[in-house]
């Protein structure tokens, strides 16, 4: 089987990460995907199929694959205006997250609806989309017309020797003095970073490690100021592979106010790390509350208590969330999942 895959670049964000760990199976299996991706960027991740820089206005050779499989808006479109020229290839689209909400920390709430509206459009000229949780699908499945399907995303946890040193010995030396909570991400308003600094002021044995990148990490050491705990903060940047800090962590916090899976905090999962996460729909459709611990949204009593829990009984749901991780999401799994989804639509199409 032949597979194009279009991407916005080869950033390693979590869109990118799920396209290389299902390719990286593919290529195992003996199918022939390729990468196509519009944005030249200074970090690349490395797929094992081969990868092209394209642009918007430049088609690709579509019929010479069986699938094409765009994920992200920009690819989405570019596969819609190039629809004309794609005559015996099935083409799919994957629901990453709840684009009007993920849009409205962006926009107002206006041009959130706009834009969610023209995706939505978009994604109905497709032989079918890929939801990565039933909410999603739920929520989408009366806008967007074409047939959606819930594949759960699937990741592996690699703890290699290229941590940072320094980064590993700021590490070590806060964790000597506080029970350390961490996160990586993109960051942005959506992700709620700031209600752990919030809780920060309450909980004085405790420090938070962010990692990563983004908009709203000025807001969120300007917060860490104004309340009085960015000695007990830390700010890192983008690490290629950010799993290799997951053994300094004692409870992995990911407190998103809005997430279509939670692909970082099942990678927390599978190193076996407690988990604290908001109290939303998706994050509940992966973990159970023997698993992880919930806290209600902007409530900072919740928080609190579902971190002292998550600490007091980090080795137990550790444990438990590691198991269901390793059972349900994991890259294998999720390959396997798209595999059976390709082959039904191709087989489908020639009945």
């Amino acid at each position: 089987m032949r597979i194009a895959y279009i991407l916005p670049s080869l950033r390693n964000q979590g869109p990118i990460v799920v396209v290389k760990n299902i390719t990286d199976y593919l290529v195992k299996w003996g199918h022939e995907p390729e990468i196509f991706y519009l944005d030249e960027t200074s970090s690349k991740m490395t797929f094992k199929c081969p990868t092209r820089h394209i642009r918007m206005r430049t088609p690709i050779d579509f019929d010479r694959y069986d699938v094409i499989h765009s994920h992200c808006l920009r690819p989405d479109i570019y596969v819609y205006r190039w629809r004309k020229r794609i005559c015996n290839a099935k083409t799919v689209s994957t629901l990453h997250q709840d684009t009007y909400r993920s849009f409205c920390y962006q926009y107002n709430c206006v041009m959130s609806y706009l834009f969610t509206q023209y995706w939505s459009h978009i994604q109905s000229k497709f032989n079918g989309v890929i939801s990565i949780s039933n909410q999603l699908k739920n929520l989408y499945c009366n806008k967007i017309k074409s047939p959606i399907t819930t594949i759960y995303n699937g990741c592996f946890t690699h703890i290699d020797d290229s941590a940072d040193i320094q980064i590993v010995d700021n590490l070590k030396q806060i964790k000597s003095k506080y029970k350390l909570l961490g996160t990586y991400a993109y960051i942005t308003r959506r992700k709620g970073l700031g209600q752990i600094i919030q809780a920060l002021s309450y909980m004085k044995n405790y420090a938070f490690v962010i990692i990563g990148e983004g908009p709203d990490i000025a807001n969120l050491k300007q917060k860490a100021q104004n309340l009085c705990v960015h000695d007990r903060v830390l700010f890192f940047p983008y690490q290629k592979n950010p799993c290799n800090y997951l053994p300094y962590f004692d409870v992995y916090v990911m407190p998103s106010y809005s997430e279509g899976f939670g692909m970082a905090m099942v990678e927390a999962a599978l190193a076996g790390k407690a988990i604290v996460c908001s109290d939303i729909s998706s994050f509940h459709e992966i973990f159970n509350e023997n698993e992880v611990r919930f806290f209600t949204l902007d409530n900072t009593d919740s928080l609190q208590q579902a971190i002292h829990s998550a600490y007091i009984n980090r080795e137990k749901l550790g444990k438990a969330a590691y198991i269901k991780a390793n059972n349900e999401f994991t890259a294998q799994k999720m390959a396997e999942n798209h595999k059976k989804y390709y082959d039904n639509l191709l087989y489908n199409s020639n009945k």
